[in-house]
């Protein structure tokens, strides 16, 4: 009886520890099966953040930016993405294919952010980006909905359109305008008006430039800033040569020379002048290198004027020479700055005690003004821009502001032009001057 009562236990303790096991595993069971249900939300996608190298206005953009757009997918059970065929790219609701990229930049448990960088946008509109439905999708197959992310970016690909304009005002000075057909950005010594589509400034002389303005997508127009009906400020400039007429301009890019060179490149500017109204006779001064055949210690004298002049820098190397402190001479009624003096490729010319130049010297024209400087007493306001041309050379690069110009101090100038400009536009004049350097362009 006692074995049988001991089987017995034994019997029935492996059979309750085979039900408990049994129990355990169908308890498994149902906790997995319920966790599946848990994870039934479908794929998100959410936008995160938008860049836009348009630094100056965020909400515009033309083909040259670059847009980046950071996307969240939030899926614990990601099975599969497919971003890359399934995102479309919208303005205004119309279908545009830009270049784009697409790459994932972090990773969690509970979600995957992406990067999309998106280029050479053409065309016009509001930007939005679609992702279709299922791109993204999870182990139990669900997918994501259709997602449309509005950028709020405006693709502007045109140009504005702009006109100038010049009225008078009081004291001979002109109010210039340029007036767009939608916003522009501000420029530098403008006034732009309420409305940002208006930009208005004062001129005291004439001057002739080429001006660009842009609008807030950053395309870009360019217009003539043409002022011809300042009077508060004048200036002329001349230049003469073994061509033996005076020849001026008046700072709208005239060019003081261009007959001459027209009828013999190989004549060499010996004498310039300059006169001026509204300004102090100072205000503008000039320090030019004048190239003889006597050298030092031996000065020359004009033929016509009877002025004297000496090789190397006029008046010298220290000093700059002014309707205020110079030679002043008569010319057309005006009194005038001059500097120089012609007959100086003449035959024969000895100068104040030097050698006669032999005449086959003298037909080569080797002799004549081979640099300048042009300065002003005061940069507060204004600038003043100035250019050579050399026979054999062409134009060489603009210059400004008391900068020294000359290809060799032994090889004089054919012609050169010079313009008074406020001091914020001066840029706009060198860049278009210098694209002439190299060049006969006389126009």
């Amino acid at each position: 009886m006692k074995k049988i009562a001991v089987f017995l236990v034994v019997f029935f303790s492996i059979v309750m520890i085979n039900i408990s096991v049994f129990a355990k595993y169908v308890i498994e069971d149902e906790c997995l099966v319920a966790e599946v249900k848990i994870t039934g939300e479908i794929p998100k996608i959410e936008l995160k953040d938008i860049k836009n190298t348009n630094s100056a206005h965020n909400n515009y953009a033309n083909k040259t930016h670059t847009i980046t757009v950071k996307i969240r997918i939030i899926e614990k059970y990601l099975k599969e993405e497919k971003l890359n065929n399934n995102i479309v790219f919208l303005l205004n609701e119309k279908e545009i294919k830009p270049k784009y990229s697409i790459k994932q930049i972090s990773k969690t448990d509970e979600y995957i952010d992406y990067e999309i960088n998106i280029t050479n946008i053409i065309g016009n509109g509001n930007l939005k980006i679609k992702i279709n439905k299922g791109a993204v999708k999870d182990i139990v197959n669900q997918v994501n909905k259709e997602t449309i992310f509005d950028t709020s970016i405006i693709i502007d690909n045109i140009a504005p359109e702009a006109t100038f304009s010049q009225e008078k005002i009081n004291g001979g000075k002109v109010l210039a305008k340029i007036k767009a057909n939608e916003k522009i950005d501000g420029v530098n010594g403008w006034n732009l008006n309420i409305d940002k589509n208006e930009l208005s400034k004062e001129f005291a002389c004439n001057v002739t430039y080429p001006f660009e303005i842009k609008d807030y997508a950053q395309n870009t127009t360019k217009l003539n800033i043409n002022i011809t009906k300042a009077t508060n400020i004048k200036i002329k400039y001349g230049a003469i040569s073994a061509y033996n007429t005076w020849e001026f301009g008046y700072g709208n890019g005239e060019v003081a020379g261009e007959k001459s060179v027209e009828t013999n490149p190989i004549y060499k500017i010996e004498g310039i002048s300059f006169y001026e109204e509204g300004l102090d006779k100072d205000f503008i001064q000039f320090r030019p290198y004048i190239n003889t055949y006597w050298g030092e210690g031996i000065q020359g004298s004009c033929y016509t004027y009877e002025t004297r002049y000496i090789y190397g820098y006029n008046p010298s190397s220290t000093s700059y020479a002014s309707l205020k402190s110079g030679n002043i001479i008569n010319l057309d009624g005006n009194l005038t700055l001059y500097i120089g003096g012609l007959g100086m490729n003449r035959a024969k010319n000895a100068g104040r005690g030097g050698k006669p130049i032999p005449e086959e010297i003298a037909n080569k024209y080797l002799f004549g003004i081979s640099g300048l400087k042009i300065n002003l007493k005061d940069y507060s306001e204004y600038s003043i821009v100035y250019q050579i041309w050399v026979n054999g050379v062409g134009w060489l690069e603009a210059v400004s502001d008391g900068e020294e110009t000359t290809y060799s101090h032994d090889k004089p100038i054919g012609a050169y032009r010079m313009s008074l400009i406020p001091k914020s536009e001066k840029q706009y004049l060198i860049n278009e001057w210098n694209k002439d350097c190299g060049t006969n362009n006389m126009k």
